[in-house]
């Protein structure tokens, strides 16, 4: 595939305005994702990258970042010269507090392509190179270049040519294509391939309608509960014997639970699977949340999967082959943001509250959305120092989440909130 058929597979709906002649340059970042996503929207024959080069960095690691975004690129076949380290436009950590010394180079830089127009990426990297840039561009008087930035938190493409907004180009700037996989890969993570994970459920043309209708219809049922049984029942199946001082018998209370009226007119055999499930209700929540999000918003996201399990992607850094974390649900938005779903139907420590919050961050970066769901509704959730003693150890899943900054939803508002964050 040729790198302008790569580059133009997007999906999305592009104006009259071409970039193809521009010369892209971005600014190195840790969230790659800002500097792909103009990549996809629009045909840069030449691509330049402001960006660190030095040894012994102590924070921050320009070149490992700068990998992520290179290797991504190869794999797409996109064939331009920063895929080969020849157009890094490379500063010392010194030199990036020095405003003359980044004017300085980017201005020979100028000078060098007088005779081309450049498409400057502003959203990632370091304030002093945003500045410089700035400041060359009025200095310079370069009123046909483009200076591009994202605004994350209405996705917005924000495209302005001597000092005015480009209106109608790239406005929204979400894409159709976007995978987990190659969001993972711009963070330097990759996804551990299991029978079990990693099943994208928007793209899956084989995807189980009667498991779904099956987990919707349940879900249905169990928001309409008034007297709360069904759910004691499943939150007492996952309940280890000691916790009741060996009287549960989960046997006995399978039996209860497919006698129960809300259920008998869901599919028995199905029912009886489910129920047989090691940590029956943890994997019947998922299921639950999972499906009513792709219900509600298929055509609105670009990728949902059920337990996926991340390692990282270059192998020097990873331990050992293990998973380095697992995620009950993850969700990526057309505008490359990660939502985190942890679905609890018992206990949670803080400890692992925090490390879902780091993770979430780890992946996605600051618009990256941990959230918590368990069985309870939003009025209970509201009043939740008021519900009895079986719902403990919700309870304090709920409170360590809510001290960890994690968005705690009900069972019920799942398509309301997640209108929030994607136009539904």
């Amino acid at each position: 595939m040729c790198n302008a058929e790569v580059l133009n597979s997007t999906k999305t709906k592009r104006k009259d305005e071409k970039f193809e002649e521009y010369v892209y340059v971005m600014v190195s970042t840790q969230n790659q994702m800002v500097n792909y996503i103009p990549l996809k929207h629009f045909q840069f024959n030449k691509i330049y990258n402001v960006t660190v080069r030095e040894e012994n960095i102590k924070y921050f690691d320009n070149e490992r970042w700068d990998k992520n975004l290179q290797e991504v690129l190869k794999e797409e076949s996109v064939d331009v010269d920063i895929v080969n380290d020849r157009n890094i436009i490379p500063f010392s950590q010194q030199e990036v507090s020095d405003i003359s010394t980044i004017k300085n180079r980017l201005e020979k830089f100028i000078n060098d392509n007088s005779d081309k127009k450049i498409f400057w990426n502003m959203t990632g990297g370091q304030r002093p190179f945003i500045l410089a840039i700035s400041q060359l561009l009025e200095e310079n008087s370069r009123k046909n270049d483009v200076v591009c930035y994202l605004e994350g938190n209405h996705n917005q493409m924000v495209l302005l040519k001597n000092g005015k907004k480009l209106e109608g180009i790239v406005e929204d700037y979400s894409l159709d294509d976007l995978t987990i996989e190659v969001a993972l890969k711009l963070m330097g993570f990759e996804v551990k391939i299991t029978k079990t994970s990693h099943r994208n459920l928007v793209e899956d043309k084989n995807i189980d309608k009667n498991e779904m209708e099956f987990y919707l219809r349940f879900l249905g049922k169990f928001l309409k509960l008034e007297k709360k049984e069904l759910r004691k029942n499943l939150i007492m199946l996952n309940k280890k014997k000691d916790e009741e001082r060996n009287k549960i018998d989960q046997d006995q209370i399978k039996i209860s639970i497919k006698k129960m009226e809300e259920v008998k007119d869901l599919n028995q055999d199905k029912l009886d699977k489910e129920l047989n499930q090691h940590n029956a209700f943890g994997y019947i929540l998922e299921k639950l949340v999972g499906y009513k999000i792709l219900d509600v918003a298929k055509e609105k996201i670009a990728d949902i999967t059920f337990g996926e399990k991340i390692n990282f992607w270059d192998k020097k850094y990873k331990v050992d082959e293990h998973h380095i974390d697992e995620f009950d649900i993850l969700l990526l938005t057309k505008n490359g943001k990660f939502m985190v779903f942890e679905c609890k139907t018992g206990g949670m420590r803080g400890d692992v509250a925090k490390s879902t919050k780091y993770s979430t961050y780890a992946i996605s970066g600051v618009y990256g959305l941990p959230i918590l769901i368990t069985p309870l509704l939003k009025d209970e959730l509201s009043n939740i120092d008021n519900l009895d003693d079986s719902y403990s150890n919700i309870k304090s899943a709920v409170k360590a989440a809510k001290r960890a900054s994690l968005d705690v939803w009900g069972l019920d508002e799942i398509k309301e909130k997640l209108g929030k964050y994607i136009e539904l």
